[in-house]
């Protein structure tokens, strides 16, 4: 099955990952709403966003967090997780 074949609620063509473990070559960016910005003055380097993303698609550096936002969907869970704010939601642009 396709992915523009699957319905849900009346809704045809859902993101969906038809594949097990493909999800690191599926490209999510199409799915937010939303995306994650870090303010690196906020950031403490507790690193709670980087174990929290379902998605790996935060990446742990010295400098701190980087988000590949080809792999995020735009859950917000590192927004929602993170202690300082060091982590913010911005509209996706249309």
């Amino acid at each position: 099955m396709r992915e523009e074949e699957l319905i849900y609620k009346g809704i045809h063509g859902i993101p969906v990952i038809l594949e097990p473990g493909n999800a690191a070559r599926v490209d999510r960016s199409s799915w937010r709403l939303v995306r994650p910005v870090y303010n690196k003055d906020k950031c403490i380097m507790c690193k709670i966003c980087y174990t929290y993303c379902p998605d790996s698609a935060i990446t742990w550096t010295k400098e701190g967090p980087v988000i590949n936002l080809t792999s995020c969907k735009g859950c917000m869970i590192c927004v929602e997780e993170c202690p300082t704010d060091a982590m913010s939601e911005e509209k996706e642009a249309s």
